[in-house]
């Protein structure tokens, strides 16, 4: 039996570039291969080519937000998250059903597009938009939540109250045309917390915010399982 001829110098660019563009390096190498880019123009293309193949994989696909629960996870690995509680309690009955306001399931894969920067490309961010606001309460006013939108960022600050054991307080986006209620993430159990909004949500003085007390970790549905515990319009400051 043979063995596997090496790689020419040719073929390791484009493997090394290959990675790049899927993120897969890390470290020294990860950090070598970027102060490349602008110093060899061939193995720039080479990143910018494989870039281009990656997304054409993706243009039949439509973006959807994946369950609080993953978020979750991802952030904690990250270092950003508190840990959920361990215990999951059973679900409650849906509080569509209860409210009457109708919710489609959310599915549960999260569509996650990478950008390298590169040569002649600008880092200008687009301009801010006005900022907004909702003051959550429950109705034994036992909870209460603020929520600030500034740009594409929302804080969720908790000024009283917290979910009881094994519970998690989940957080909606609602907009105004009845479609499905899109999930946030988590509210954390104290202080504050900062998301970054995903770019198709536009905040306006029609969109509400609304907590659901759902099982540790968020509903595992991607869709609400527990009664509202507080809703409110967001406002422009």
């Amino acid at each position: 039996m043979t063995e596997d001829a090496p790689l020419t110098p040719e073929q390791q660019d484009d493997a090394l570039a290959a990675e790049l563009a899927l993120g897969l390096l890390e470290g020294d190498e990860a950090q070598a291969a970027v102060a490349r880019l602008s110093d060899d123009p061939a193995f720039a293309q080479l990143v910018r080519d494989w870039q281009e193949r990656l997304a054409g994989l993706a243009e039949g696909l439509t973006p959807v937000m994946a369950p609080a629960r993953a978020r979750q996870g991802i952030r904690e690995r990250l270092g950003h998250g508190l840990a959920p509680l361990a215990e999951d309690p059973a679900a409650r009955t849906p509080w569509w059903r209860r409210t009457g306001a109708a919710l489609a399931g959310l599915a549960a894969v999260a569509a996650v597009a990478v950008f390298l920067w590169m040569p002649g490309q600008t880092t200008d961010s687009p301009p801010l938009g006005p900022d907004y606001q909702a003051q959550l309460v429950s109705e034994d006013e036992a909870l209460r939540v603020a929520a600030r939108l500034m740009g594409d960022e929302m804080e969720i600050a908790v000024e009283q109250g917290s979910p009881a054991e094994g519970r998690d307080y989940e957080i909606w986006w609602i907009r105004p045309d009845g479609s499905a209620p899109i999930s946030l993430g988590l509210m954390p159990h104290s202080g504050n917390a900062r998301m970054t909004l995903p770019s198709d949500l536009d905040p306006s003085e029609g969109i509400r915010i609304a907590l659901t007390d759902e099982p540790a970790g968020g509903s595992p549905q991607g869709i609400a399982t527990g009664p509202v515990v507080a809703i409110a319009d967001l406002t422009s400051l």
